[in-house]
């Protein structure tokens, strides 16, 4: 069974609604080059019935799209009753001589592409019985056999010509149009199960971390204790300046675990300009990386106000660990921004990233750290509806941070 998405079967309804549309069209025209003069009044009757029937029944379906919701079934109510109206139709013009008739193949395969086999099956077998009872049972068409006759033509041939050609153009369109959309699907599924396959993986990192939380609280106090007791027992400038940076990156290191135990610490950061949330990020970077450095020019004109959860900001500190690590140089940094979202652009110098390389839905190997950092990075920032792209430039590597702003 096919199983279509909510949108795609309102797509659907809406193609057949406009393929209605213009076989009655063709019809009407047709039916009034050809005349109906020969026609009795009851006959003529029905088949503009039919024709205005099946018309407001395109309007009433196009109606129903602007929903965007559809009932269980509606577009296999559609085509049967499609196909019902073109047997009537038939019937009040010449039957089974009407070369038109093979109209009824555009439902069944409209049904084959969109619908199950049981209710293709069910429409496939009302075409053919239905065909098979015109043979016998219709009403004739004179009108049309006198035109033809006039100009030298055969009915059939004729008839059987323009239906082709309306046949091919109708399946067509709407199968190459299915196609379009079945791909458009498949592309949609396999990016699910790669953001499947992601969330996995971050689960098992989110779960690794809190037990690893958990377990480092101990190591760290004891470090900071010692840490304590080496600066009373030094003299040395040299050493107390470095006993001093160690005791700094420890405590540190505590207030990272402790926000880990205050959910509201990693929901949403107070609003602020965007300046000052880069900034606030990169002093945040030079506390965990005294050594590095970085050049940034602030923007001179206001930038806008800003509320980000936190996670955007340790995501943006990973990658410029990332850089940093990549070149131990100076870092740097680019802001800019409209109306829509803001870019920042991180420039190292140092190798650059492969040319095949494309950004990870799992833990990467790194020689410098454990290898999540741009999977975390990436995850982080996709989640708010940002990108982050790696390009090569001469020397280093280009790093670009896509934000949309809050809405």
């Amino acid at each position: 069974m096919n199983e279509l998405t909510p949108s795609a079967l309102i797509h659907n309804l809406k193609r057949l609604a406009v393929l209605r549309l213009i076989t009655c069209s063709g019809i009407a025209i047709a039916l009034c080059f050809f005349g109906m003069e020969a026609a009795n009044y009851s006959q003529q009757f029905s088949i503009w019935g039919i024709l205005i029937l099946m018309t407001l029944l395109s309007l009433v379906n196009l109606w129903r799209t602007r929903s965007q919701q559809a009932w269980p079934n509606e577009m296999f109510s559609y085509l049967l009753v499609d196909t019902l109206l073109i047997v009537a139709l038939m019937y009040f013009s010449g039957g089974a001589n009407n070369p038109f008739i093979t109209y009824l193949l555009v439902p069944i395969v409209i049904s084959a592409a969109t619908l199950s086999w049981l209710m293709t099956w069910i429409l496939c077998t009302l075409a053919m019985m239905a065909y098979g009872a015109l043979l016998f049972f219709y009403v004739p068409l004179a009108s049309l056999d006198h035109q033809l006759a006039q100009l030298g033509l055969s009915q059939h041939i004729v008839g059987m010509w323009l239906t082709f050609v309306l046949s091919s153009l109708f399946i067509a369109y709407f199968v190459v149009e299915m196609s379009l959309e079945n791909r458009l699907q498949s592309q949609q599924m396999a990016q699910f199960r790669e953001q499947s396959i992601q969330n996995e993986h971050l689960m098992l990192l989110a779960s690794q971390a809190a037990s690893t939380a958990h377990e480092l609280g101990s190591p760290l106090t004891t470090l900071k204790i010692l840490t304590q007791e080496l600066r009373l027992q030094t003299n040395d400038k040299a050493t107390q300046q470095d006993l001093d940076l160690m005791h700094q990156q420890i405590d540190l290191c505590k207030e990272k675990l402790n926000n880990l135990n205050q959910p509201q610490q990693l929901e949403q950061s107070p609003p602020q300009e965007l300046h000052t949330f880069i900034l606030q990020t990169l002093e945040q970077w030079l506390l965990m990386r005294p050594h590095a450095q970085y050049s940034w020019q602030k923007p001179l004109t206001i930038s806008p106000m800003v509320q980000y959860p936190h996670v955007l900001q340790q995501a943006i500190i990973n990658l410029l660990d990332n850089a940093y690590n990549a070149s131990h140089d100076v870092i740097n940094v680019d802001l800019t921004f409209n109306k829509h979202h803001w870019n920042m652009s991180i420039l190292d110098t140092g190798p650059g990233v492969a040319e095949e390389f494309t950004l990870p839905n799992s833990p990467m190997k790194s020689q410098q750290g454990l290898g999540i950092g741009l999977l975390l990075s990436h995850s982080s920032i996709q989640r708010l509806g940002g990108q982050v792209t790696l390009s090569n430039q001469h020397p280093g590597c280009l790093t670009c941070i896509e934000i949309p702003f809050n809405e």
